[in-house]
C-alpha cells in the first residue's frame, strides 16, 4: 500500500521497528539466561539468586509492552475485523475512526498514568538491586507513545485508504 508519508514509514518501519525488535530480542535472551541461571543456582547449588527474580520482573514489563508495539506495528494484536466488511465508503471510514480513536484514548490513559506512576515511584528503590522502581513504569509511556505513534499512522492510511483499511492483518480482513 503506498504512503503519503515516506518519511515516517522509513522511521517507524525502518528504525523504530527495528531497535523494538532488538530490544526484545535482547531482553528474551537475558530472561532466558537469568531463569536459567537462577533454576542452577537453586537446584545444583543450594542458593537463590535474588537479583535474577528482580531483573526478570523488570526486564519481563519491557518486553510484554514492547512486544505490544510490535504486534500492533505488525497488526498480528487481537482485533474484531468480522463487522468490517459490512460497512463501505464513509460508513467504512467512520467506523474505522472509531476504532483507532478508543485505541488512541486507551493510549494517552496509558501514557499518562504510565508517566504519573513512574514520576511517583522513581525515588523509590528495589530491594535487592536498588534499581528505581520507576525503571519498570517507565514501560509504560515509552510503549505507549511509540504504539500511539503507529496508530496515527493508521489515521493517515485510513484516511487515504478507506476501502483496503483494516485493523487487522489477518485473513477475513479484505471487502
Amino acid at each position: 500500500m503506498p504512503s503519503s508519508l515516506p518519511l515516517v514509514d522509513r522511521v517507524l518501519d525502518g528504525f523504530v521497528a527495528r531497535a523494538v525488535d532488538a530490544l526484545i530480542g535482547v531482553i528474551v535472551a537475558a530472561l532466558v539466561l537469568m531463569v536459567l541461571s537462577g533454576v542452577m543456582a537453586r537446584y545444583l547449588l543450594n542458593y537463590s539468586l535474588a537479583w535474577s527474580d528482580e531483573l526478570a520482573g523488570v526486564l519481563f514489563a519491557w518486553m510484554t509492552l514492547m512486544g505490544s508495539v510490535a504486534a500492533l506495528r505488525r497488526k498480528t494484536h487481537m482485533t474484531v475485523t468480522y463487522f468490517l466488511k459490512f460497512f463501505h465508503g464513509g460508513k467504512r471510514l467512520l467506523a474505522g475512526f472509531y476504532i483507532l480513536s478508543a485505541v488512541s484514548l486507551f493510549l494517552l490513559f496509558m501514557i499518562a498514568e504510565g508517566y504519573e506512576l513512574t514520576r511517583l515511584t522513581f525515588d523509590d528503590y528495589s530491594p535487592v538491586l536498588r534499581l528505581p522502581v520507576g525503571l519498570t513504569y517507565l514501560s509504560l509511556p515509552v510503549a505507549g507513545s511509540l504504539m500511539l505513534a503507529y496508530v496515527a499512522r493508521e489515521y493517515l492510511r485510513l484516511w487515504n485508504y478507506p476501502a483496503g483499511w483494516s485493523p487487522g492483518g489477518g485473513e477475513g480482513d479484505e471487502d
